[in-house]
């Protein structure tokens, strides 16, 4: 009946949903994996410059935007369609993505050598002012004289002690009140009377009254000192010390971290000012801690622009691109109208 009715007609074939195969499968799993990974990678890239909170949502955007338009293509193939306009949304996200990839990318083969150099330059700079800060401090004459008159007292304790103790004329005799005075002069002050044993005591007597004495020595050259601009220096100079010995530990052996280059920059400061009552007004260079800061968008593209690190800027450039780019010419190249691959 029909084909009395529309005799000029064909016979209308029958259409067929087109059935997914192996190679959809495996085409769909490249597209999240690869689209996912670029939007961590997308997610680290404008992480630097931009707050979390706003990085993290652009990320998701931009990678739920490249599956999307991913399958768009793919389904643009399959059906004889046009994929311009698909592409063209794939141009807008991949310009956006390209550009984050290649900044985290990047930034992930040059961190550890700009970190390791930048740390190696801060304690150069370190090791030299610290130096300087050293000699000035020792120069001062507050704290030679300070040196001077501890070494002194030390000399006299030890001998006050040995007086005390010699057999041949034991206790407090004359020869133990001479290192006494000396002392009181060394420390400004007159001594408290330690009543002394008998000449006849025991060695173990003797001995017990040096240590009584020695200590009374000790907590008065504590008291006398406290406040003594040379002992503030002395404290100074075995701190500064202490703090070279830490960072080249660190910078020789190789544990290279921006936090250490931070410290350094800080602690550098703080020993200047600490020693400006010694310094006569030391001028001090400063440790640039910046320098480290990579992962910035200005940072990566003057380094692209001076050519700095030319095999990482290749290899940004070659995987961010190929990040993007791979599942859309999949879809190019290996679908078409009516069947899969």
């Amino acid at each position: 009946m029909a084909q009395e009715l529309f005799p000029l007609l064909p016979d209308a074939p029958l259409e067929h949903p087109r059935r997914g195969t192996m190679f959809d499968v495996i085409f769909a799993v490249m597209v999240i994996l690869a689209s996912s990974f670029s939007a961590y990678t997308t997610f680290l890239g404008f992480g630097y410059d931009l707050p979390w909170g706003l990085a993290l949502p652009l990320a998701v955007l931009i990678g739920l935007g490249l599956i999307g338009v991913n399958f768009k293509i793919r389904d643009a193939r399959t059906e004889g369609d046009s994929i311009a306009r698909p592409f063209l949304a794939f141009l807008v996200l991949f310009v956006f993505s390209f550009v984050s990839n290649t900044n985290a990318i990047y930034t992930f083969f040059v961190r550890k050598d700009i970190v390791g150099q930048t740390q190696e330059e801060a304690w150069r700079v370190f090791e030299a002012e610290t130096g300087r800060i050293q000699n000035a401090v020792a120069a001062d004459p507050r704290y030679r004289g300070y040196v001077e008159a501890s070494r002194k007292l030390d000399v006299e304790r030890v001998n006050l002690r040995k007086q005390i103790t010699d057999q041949r004329n034991p206790g407090r005799g004359e020869l133990a009140k001479v290192h006494l005075e000396e002392i009181g002069r060394i420390l400004g002050m007159r001594l408290t009377d330690q009543r002394p044993p008998a000449p006849t005591a025991s060695m173990q007597e003797l001995e017990a009254y040096a240590d009584k004495v020695d200590r009374m020595i000790g907590e008065q050259a504590e008291i006398q000192f406290r406040a003594n601009p040379g002992r503030q220096a002395e404290a100074l100079l075995e701190k500064i010390q202490k703090t070279r010995e830490l960072y080249k530990g660190e910078t020789v052996s190789g544990k290279y971290n921006s936090a250490t280059t931070e410290l350094m920059r800080q602690d550098l400061h703080t020993f200047t000012e600490d020693a400006r009552p010694f310094t006569n007004g030391l001028v001090v260079a400063e440790i640039n801690s910046d320098a480290d800061e990579t992962g910035s968008f200005n940072y990566t593209w003057a380094n692209f622009v001076h050519w700095i690190n030319p095999a990482a800027i290749v290899l940004s450039v070659l995987l961010g691109t190929m990040l993007d780019i791979l599942p859309p010419l999949m879809s190019i190249l290996l679908y078409k109208q009516e069947e899969g691959f």
